[in-house]
């Protein structure tokens, strides 16, 4: 599974995020989840000038940059939420994700204006040797949390995936990898080849670009967690 070239893999980096839905309904946050900074400079501009409050786009919405000291803290601000929302989705194999390794060393932007983080199960362990690691076994699961910045610097949650390898036979599209996507309020939106599958079939039509890597997608390098 060792990747071959250096393009290769950037162009696995940037597919990663491409495999989001493009559209959602974001939860709201807590109001102590805030980025101070774009907090104040929201608040000082006069009402009629100030960018409507959603979830920004790209190419349509400027989308708040954080710096990393921004996104590590607002991370630990959500996280919480997060988990909690994984628990109460209902999904058995999600129940405990906010005991799981983090594979990400903090949450970190991606194309799409999302802000990631990155964990897995014991037995997903192999996930931190990245594009030199061997197959994930049956059974590994690796979990992506997400939340947004508004224009005002409020933060809300996102939506989460999960990908889970499954026993031979179960997709050998995608190495027999299942999708799982959850909602910004908890509710399981679809899984690939269950329920409401169809839902989530951009997630198998993307991974499958990723075949030389196990299918999947891997964290930048300044943001991986040390194996």
């Amino acid at each position: 599974m060792k990747a071959k070239a250096i393009a290769t893999f950037f162009a696995a980096v940037v597919a990663v995020t491409a495999c989001q839905p493009q559209t959602s309904t974001v939860a709201p946050s807590a109001p102590d989840c805030t980025v101070p900074r774009i907090a104040a400079a929201y608040q000082r501009m006069p009402a009629p000038q100030r960018p409507a409050d959603v979830p920004p786009r790209p190419s349509l919405l400027p989308t708040p940059e954080l710096t990393d000291q921004e996104a590590a803290s607002v991370g630990d601000c959500m996280r919480p939420r997060l988990v909690a929302l994984a628990r109460a989705s209902g999904d058995l194999r999600l129940i405990g994700s906010g005991e799981w390794r983090r594979f990400s060393s903090q949450f970190y932007s991606s194309e799409h204006g999302r802000y990631l983080e990155v964990a897995g199960n014991a037995a997903a362990a192999g996930f931190l040797e990245f594009e030199d690691g061997a197959p994930l076994p049956v059974g590994a699961v690796v979990t992506k949390r997400s939340y947004r910045v508004l224009q005002s610097g409020a933060v809300v949650i996102d939506p989460q995936f999960a990908i889970e390898r499954m026993p031979k036979g179960y997709d050998d599209r995608v190495g027999d990898w299942k999708f799982t996507l959850i909602s910004a309020t908890g509710a399981i939106v679809g899984e690939s080849r269950g329920r409401d599958g169809d839902k989530v079939e951009f997630c198998v039509e993307c991974h499958k670009s990723a075949w030389r890597q196990d299918f999947l997608f891997f964290i930048p390098p300044p943001y991986r967690a040390k194996g």
